[in-house]
C-alpha cells in the first residue's frame, strides 16, 4: 500500500477543499428526488449511499422507483449519462409496469393482467416510447429467464463496470432494492451481521469507484415496528447491521399509518393537520450529513398509478382519472 497516498498535508487539504467547492459551484452534483415536500434533502449528491428504510408493503420500493424517475429527468442523456435500478424483488417486466402506470396513468391492475382497453392503447404505446427514451437501466432478472441470477454485490460492480467500459456510459445514480435480497456468498463472513457489514461497504466503494449517488433500500426489524404505536422507521430500526446506520451518509424512511390498522384508523389525527387517510404516506428525513433532519413530510400514494402527489390531492386524483377513464371509454 502507498501510504502517502492516504496521508493529506494542510497544504493538499486547502487545496483540494477549494477544488471541491468550484467543482460544485461550475457543475453543480446534486440531484434533487422530485417529491413534492421534500426539497430539504439535500444529500442526493456523487459518492453518498443514502438508505430508505421501511416495513413491508409501506411504498418503499415504489417510492425508490419515483426517485429513480425524477432523477431521470435531470441528468444529461444525450452526452451519456444514465441512472442504474438494481432489483432483487421484482423483475425487469414488473418494474417497468410501474413506470408504464405512472407515464399512462393506466391502472398497474390493468397492465398486469392484460386487461388494456382499445382506447388506451394509444396512451399505452406513448408510454413505452416515453420509457425507452428514459435513461433509466435496470440490473436484475427477467420474467423469461427461467431463473433469478441471486446476484451478489461482486456481479453488481461487474455489471456497473460493462455498462461504463463497454457502453460508454457515466453512472449519476443508481438504487438498490433491496439490502436483505443481496446474496451474500461472496461476502467470505460466516456471521450474518458481517455479511450484510460486507454489503454495505461494498455499496460505499461502489459509490466511490463510479461516482453515483446511491439509494439503498433496507427492510426494519419487524419487532421494532410493532412495538411503537408511532411506526415511522428510525435508522436503529435497519435489520441485521449496524453498518447500515454508519454507511450511510444520508437516510430516509416511509410509513403509510392506514396500514398499522391495529394502531391507527381512518380519520385518526396525527399532527401538524394531517389526519390517516388510504394515500397517506409520511416521509422522514432521518439522516443527512450537509443538512436538516428529523423533518416529517406527508405525501399522498396512489399505488395503482405508482404516482406520489402532495398531501390531500390524491383522494381527488383517483377520482379524475377514473373519471377520465370512463369517459374515453365510451
Amino acid at each position: 500500500m502507498d501510504i502517502d497516498k492516504f496521508v493529506f498535508s494542510p497544504p493538499q487539504i486547502s487545496t483540494a477543499v477549494t477544488n471541491s467547492i468550484e467543482d460544485a459551484r461550475t457543475d453543480p452534483t446534486m440531484l434533487s428526488l422530485g417529491l413534492p415536500a421534500l426539497n430539504e434533502f439535500v444529500m442526493a449528491r456523487k459518492d453518498k449511499v443514502i438508505g430508505l428504510l421501511g416495513d413491508t408493503s409501506q411504498g418503499k420500493t415504489s417510492l425508490m422507483s419515483e426517485i429513480a424517475r425524477n432523477m431521470s429527468t435531470q441528468i444529461d442523456a444525450e452526452h451519456g449519462e444514465i441512472g442504474i435500478y438494481v432489483t432483487w424483488e421484482d423483475n425487469m417486466e414488473d418494474f417497468g409496469m410501474g413506470d408504464i402506470a405512472n407515464f399512462s396513468k393506466i391502472p398497474l391492475v390493468s397492465l398486469y393482467n392484460g386487461q388494456v382497453k382499445e382506447h388506451e392503447f394509444k396512451k399505452l404505446m406513448q408510454a413505452a416510447t416515453e420509457r425507452a427514451t428514459t435513461p433509466l437501466w435496470i440490473i436484475g432478472h427477467s420474467e423469461t429467464s427461467g431463473m433469478r441470477p441471486q446476484l451478489t454485490m461482486t456481479d453488481v460492480c461487474e455489471a456497473v463496470e460493462w455498462i461504463v467500459a463497454k457502453q460508454g456510459r457515466k453512472v449519476r445514480f443508481m438504487c438498490g432494492d433491496y439490502l436483505q435480497r443481496i446474496n451474500r456468498r461472496d461476502t467470505n463472513e460466516r456471521d450474518t451481521r458481517m455479511q450484510f457489514s460486507a454489503i454495505m461497504d461494498a455499496w460505499k466503494n461502489l459509490a466511490l469507484a463510479y461516482h453515483p449517488s446511491v439509494f439503498v433500500g433496507s427492510q426494519v426489524s419487524r419487532d421494532k415496528v410493532e412495538k411503537h404505536k408511532w411506526r415511522q422507521p428510525q435508522i436503529h430500526w435497519a435489520m441485521e447491521t449496524s453498518n447500515f446506520e454508519h454507511t450511510c451518509d444520508a437516510a430516509l424512511s416511509v410509513w403509510m399509518p392506514s396500514k398499522s390498522n391495529d394502531a391507527w384508523k381512518m380519520g385518526d389525527q396525527l399532527q401538524d393537520g394531517i389526519t390517516v387517510t388510504k394515500e397517506l404516506l409520511l416521509v422522514e428525513i432521518l439522516k443527512q450529513k450537509k443538512g436538516a433532519t428529523q423533518i416529517l413530510k406527508a405525501l399522498d400514494f396512489l399505488p395503482e398509478y405508482s404516482m406520489f402527489l402532495p398531501y390531500g390531492r390524491g383522494e381527488a386524483m383517483r377520482e379524475r382519472l377514473q373519471r377520465e377513464a370512463v369517459n374515453n371509454a365510451i
